[in-house]
């Protein structure tokens, strides 16, 4: 394909102006590959109540668009703003989006979530009519852009601008699926013979994920083990039989890392740069991490770190009921995020227990999520389920080892480290329980103790390559194949 491909990418998060999990770092890095590869990209995301975005310079390039949101047209702006290599623009209504939070507080969701994704989509849409933008792919993630899909294929389906775009929807995590009542329904403006199991509803409600599942030209989700677990009824959160009806254009692409970013020889977040051939500046990393978390444990002690959204898919069960072992042993604890109120509190509770040893900040903060990977010895990562995993990726580059649960990216990226082999680049376990995850941590320290040993695995995961310039490439295969499908052909 010679011509020039318009991509516009909307996502509900964007590193750094607002993340709540690893889709904001994809939506921050891929439309930066995507434009190297020629593309013409922009990124559409809502003007969120964040610093990040009060402080980027930006122009205001529409005043007034008005918003279909069932029977009322809500006023937007559009501020744009310029990133480099793409532009992104923000959807601004305050009544919506100026808040603390993305999704809502750690006690729940906000009520109205259904009514300022609805307005977010259409606003995309009208947008880019307005605006009169070329576009060849919409590039739509996770469920709250899920329905620009079906709108493009009923409210917008006559207009000319439309005619030829496709659109690819990624299931970035589908525990998180958007599910509101039937009367939610009424906001989008469509009638309710599409309020059906073979549309809209599911189990009763209206399900925006599976709405873009449905309408969308063609799905892809992050790893090859995770389309392979949601394909399957035990672990497809009701969608796999859908998932299943749509097999021939539902692809996988492993995500990436922007090593422009993720490089501790050039990270201006850690305290010393160093690289695979001089390790000694980690030392510096670790203990200026051990300060910054107010640890009180040896620089020789190993030092554990988990960078998460605190939610029960993390696997943080499995480290609660181990944790009292675990803090018999010689280690120290950092632990970086924020989500759940119990999931805090109960690490907060962990805290109080052996102040010396485990440190919490609950937050999100990328510059401690860098110090953290430079920092820490072993990343955890514990996880019920895990669609790709990016912090493993991370860890890799920056010389820290990963002990991981086997499922979705984290078992296709994570190779168990063989005393017989003296390969791999970490420590796996299968069994979603304490005692496998203790295992692994056990078996982890021992190799710890012989610097030898480790310095071998180091070097295995300074060794992995997970750029986006290869995936990126995939991406553009991904949408060559959604515009034939549009096309017919």
């Amino acid at each position: 394909m010679n011509q020039k491909l318009h991509v516009v990418f909307v996502s509900p998060e964007v590193s750094p102006f607002a993340k709540s999990g690893e889709m904001a770092d994809v939506a921050s890095s891929l439309p930066k590959y995507l434009s190297c590869l020629g593309m013409d990209v922009s990124v559409v995301m809502p003007k969120y109540r964040r610093s990040e975005i009060e402080s980027l310079p930006k122009e205001l390039v529409l005043r007034e668009l008005l918003v279909p949101v069932g029977e009322k047209k809500i006023k937007a702006q559009i501020y744009k703003s310029e990133l480099g290599k793409y532009d992104i623009y923000f959807v601004d209504n305050p009544q919506y989006f100026w808040r603390e939070n993305i999704y809502g507080t750690g006690k729940g969701e906000y009520l109205d979530n259904d009514e300022r994704f609805i307005f977010f989509n259409r606003a995309v849409l009208e947008f880019l009519l307005k605006a009169k933008m070329p576009v060849d792919v919409l590039h739509c993630n996770s469920w709250p852009t899920a329905l620009i899909p079906v709108f493009l294929k009923t409210h917008y389906s006559k207009r000319n601008q439309f005619k030829k775009t496709a659109t690819v929807f990624t299931l970035h995590n589908i525990t998180y699926q958007g599910e509101f009542p039937p009367e939610t329904l009424t906001l989008t403006g469509l009638n309710w013979n599409y309020f059906n199991p073979s549309q809209l509803s599911l189990n009763g409600r209206f399900n925006f994920l599976k709405a873009g599942v449905i309408f969308s030209d063609v799905l892809n989700t992050v790893s090859s083990n995770y389309k392979k677990e949601i394909e399957a009824k035990k672990h497809g959160f009701d969608l796999g039989e859908i998932l299943d009806h749509r097999k021939d254009v539902f692809f996988s692409i492993r995500n990436g890392v922007d090593y422009e970013i993720w490089n501790p020889e050039t990270d201006p977040f850690i305290v010393a740069n160093y690289n695979s051939t001089n390790l000694k500046a980690k030392k510096k990393c670790k203990i200026d991490l051990i300060k910054e978390f107010g640890l009180s444990i040896p620089t020789k002690t190993p030092l554990l770190g988990t960078v998460s959204y605190m939610t029960a898919h993390k696997g943080f069960d499995i480290l609660f009921e181990a944790m009292d072992e675990l803090m018999e042993m010689d280690v120290g604890l950092v632990v970086l995020g924020q989500g759940d109120e119990n999931y805090e509190n109960k690490f907060l509770d962990f805290q109080k227990k052996y102040p010396r040893k485990i440190a919490v900040k609950i937050e999100m903060s990328p510059a401690l999520t860098h110090k953290i990977a430079a920092g820490v010895d072993i990343i955890l990562i514990p996880s019920l389920y895990e669609p790709c995993g990016l912090n493993q990726l991370y860890s890799f580059h920056y010389g820290t080892v990963p002990i991981v649960r086997a499922t979705g990216g984290l078992g296709e990226t994570v190779k168990p480290f063989s005393l017989k082999t003296l390969r791999g680049n970490g420590f796996l376990f299968r069994e979603f329980s304490p005692q496998a995850l203790l295992k692994a941590v056990k078996k982890a320290l021992r190799c710890y103790k012989e610097p030898a040993l480790w310095k071998k695995i180091m070097e295995a995961g300074f060794r992995e390559d997970y750029s986006w310039k290869n995936a990126a490439k995939r991406y553009r295969k991904l949408y060559q194949r959604a515009l034939e499908i549009k096309k017919g052909t």
